[in-house]
């Protein structure tokens, strides 16, 4: 039986890829915060307390763990200000989430696959790790981050036989867009207007990808036996595509 661990499975794209696994036959070690509050409906799902965060937290959960197959780093928050009115704080809290966290869980697995020469890790990123938008800087920075990681990491640890993939959503049907415009800050009056303009209308829009779909791309990442690093959403597909024919300010203006 392969097995795989998965960060962030509380809600959205991480609960969903624990559930396709553990319905495939693969044991599924779901990293959470708070797994009392987190239900799963499938067997073969075991919940690690994991708080990426905390370097001990990683630390302690990663001892109690076997040898794995596959590790999917998909804990992550976004965050949609301002660059001007993003505090220092902020930015701080979000990097060490997104990519801190991210690179301390990949350390581990890198060393145990590489130990055992085969092994996959999937890093997941997001079409802004490619492209930048207004109110995604320190967001999108971190994805970039996560983008030049993990190539440099791929390129590392393919003499081991050890796999890297990046996996790239767009807009998905989750609650990451309530989470990253759920802030209390101020905004400056020279941005307030387009800015909460675009806080009114980017929603759930009815051509995002659900959950079960980014799981699938995740699936088909962990079981790609290829050197291909990225695996990208239609929709990251589409808005790159548009991106090449409009032009970065044309794309801006579709969007």
């Amino acid at each position: 039986m392969k097995t795989i661990l998965i960060t962030g499975t509380s809600t959205g794209i991480g609960h969903a890829a624990a559930e396709l696994f553990a319905e495939r036959g693969w044991k599924v070690f779901a990293g959470t915060r708070n797994p009392e509050k987190v239900p799963f409906h499938t067997a073969g799902i075991e919940q690690v307390v994991m708080d990426v965060n905390s370097v001990e937290s990683i630390e302690r959960a990663w001892s109690s763990l076997p040898p794995l197959d596959v590790v999917v780093n998909n804990a992550g928050y976004g965050l949609l200000l301002p660059f001007e009115d993003t505090p220092a704080e902020e930015i701080k809290k979000i990097f060490t989430t997104n990519v801190f966290g991210l690179m301390e869980v990949s350390r581990r697995a890198a060393k145990m696959m590489r130990e055992k020469k085969s092994g996959t890790i999937i890093n997941i990123s997001s079409v802004l790790g490619i492209i930048g938008m207004p109110w995604y800087a320190a967001y999108g920075a971190t994805k970039w981050a996560v983008e030049g990681f993990s190539e440099s990491l791929a390129h590392e640890l393919q003499p081991f036989n050890v796999h890297v993939k990046i996996v790239e959503p767009s807009g998905t049907k989750t609650e990451f867009h309530h989470v990253a415009y759920d802030t209390a800050f101020p905004i400056s009056d020279a941005y307030k207007e387009k800015y909460e303009r675009k806080h009114a209308t980017h929603g759930q829009g009815a051509d995002y990808d659900s959950p079960e779909t980014i799981a699938e791309l995740i699936w088909q990442a962990a079981n790609d036996s290829s050197w291909r690093l990225r695996h990208s959403a239609k929709q990251a597909k589409q808005t790159l595509f548009w991106q090449r024919v409009l032009g970065r300010d044309g794309l801006w203006k579709r969007l």
